[in-house]
């Protein structure tokens, strides 16, 4: 097949129109900062459990059509490189996204989609900024792994583990 009638092809591929209402949300993520970070060394303990780990936890404030929802994550990295006193790195960060709505998206829906989206959205970030921190001393191993973050989600929706502070307009006064 020729690189003319493999462009002809790729072309006449149907794309998928999503400017309806009903296909996208009317929320923008307006911007991701980090707002914490500490990276300490883990001294050799025979006693602590070496296995690399992970956790997150998100949390939220949404205040009218503003949204800032902070993804926090903790890892301890293990590794084995014969040193006797360094066992591997603990780094805890915190990311913020600032998320805004379209006026005429009612606040329970804006809620929701901080649930649901917070996760997806910020994944990413906190793994590029984890693997760029672990770089720099001197590890190149992918340390935050990619997630399903449909699976992620549903878990954290159901068990409630994203905490949501809703401010009410009257409470700003």
């Amino acid at each position: 097949m020729s690189k003319k009638t493999i462009k002809q092809e790729a072309d006449q591929q149907e794309m998928v129109d999503v400017t309806s209402d009903e296909t996208h949300y009317g929320v923008q993520c307006d911007d991701i900062r980090l707002v914490t970070s500490t990276l300490k060394p883990l001294i050799v303990n025979a006693d602590k459990n070496t296995a690399t780990r992970f956790a997150f936890r998100i949390h939220a404030v949404v205040d009218g059509q503003k949204s800032f929802s902070y993804l926090e994550v903790k890892v301890n990295y293990f590794f084995e490189d014969g040193s006797e006193e360094l066992q591997g790195y603990n780094l805890s960060f915190a990311l913020m996204g600032t998320f805004s709505a379209d006026k005429q998206i009612p606040q329970e829906i804006f809620v929701e989609f901080i649930k649901k989206y917070t996760l997806t959205i910020l994944w990413p970030y906190a793994r590029e900024y984890a693997s760029d921190q672990f770089r720099r001393v001197g590890n190149h191993e992918i340390v935050l792994p990619i997630i399903n973050p449909q699976v992620v989600t549903e878990h954290i929706v159901e068990k409630n583990l994203v905490e949501v502070e809703v401010i009410k307009p009257d409470a700003k006064e």
